[in-house]
């Protein structure tokens, strides 16, 4: 009887999400892509503030005794990175993009789908013997512990805060770039 409510509120929160990322057209990939091609911002600010609103949810279950799941990062965070950003570029599509975009109707993106999948499940089955030889002992850092359970979320807030100064300073400074080229243009069709 647990089990299954567990997987009902599991499908009853995928659904949600499925619905969510659906109609909101999330995609963190086309939230960095849109900042650098295009200067759009939206996707990445709403991105920050998501993380900013769970980083407090996180932090409160962590100070009610939670344990907290600390990852080690290496080289494996800079070769995965190269590859999916390749990938997505290569296939048009992320996590999620795929996924909105095969069920309105872009066929296509089914193929990215069953790649995206097939890659998922090759590493997921060649995991445990590709670990250990990628960890090669990396300290793991964790905030709380390193600089309290205060300052290190005012840490994390403040490198979070950065970010979105950044984003929101880039946004400008394209959309400031862009108005002087269209003027200029402008001006020399007109002379």
């Amino acid at each position: 009887m647990q089990n299954s409510i567990k997987l009902g509120f599991a499908m009853l929160f995928g659904l949600g999400f499925g619905l969510l990322i659906e109609r909101a057209q999330i995609c963190f990939t086309s939230a960095f892509r849109d900042l650098w091609a295009t200067g759009r911002a939206y996707m990445g600010k709403a991105i920050i503030y998501g993380m900013l609103i769970s980083t407090i949810c996180v932090f409160s279950y962590i100070q009610l005794g939670a344990n907290p799941k600390i990852m080690w990062a290496g080289p494996n965070a800079v070769i995965g990175g190269l590859l999916f950003g390749f990938d997505i570029v290569v296939t048009g599509g992320c996590e999620t993009g795929w996924m909105y975009r095969a069920l309105e109707g872009q066929v296509h993106f089914m193929w990215v789908g069953i790649g995206n999948v097939a890659g998922s499940t090759l590493l997921a089955y060649w995991w445990d013997s590709l670990a250990p030889v990628l960890a090669l002992d990396y300290e793991k850092i964790n905030l709380l512990k390193s600089f309290g359970p205060i300052s290190g979320l005012l840490l994390n807030y403040g490198l979070m805060i950065a970010c979105l100064v950044f984003v929101v300073w880039w946004e400008k400074c394209f959309i400031r770039k862009a108005k002087a080229r269209l003027a200029a243009t402008q001006r020399d069709t007109t002379a």
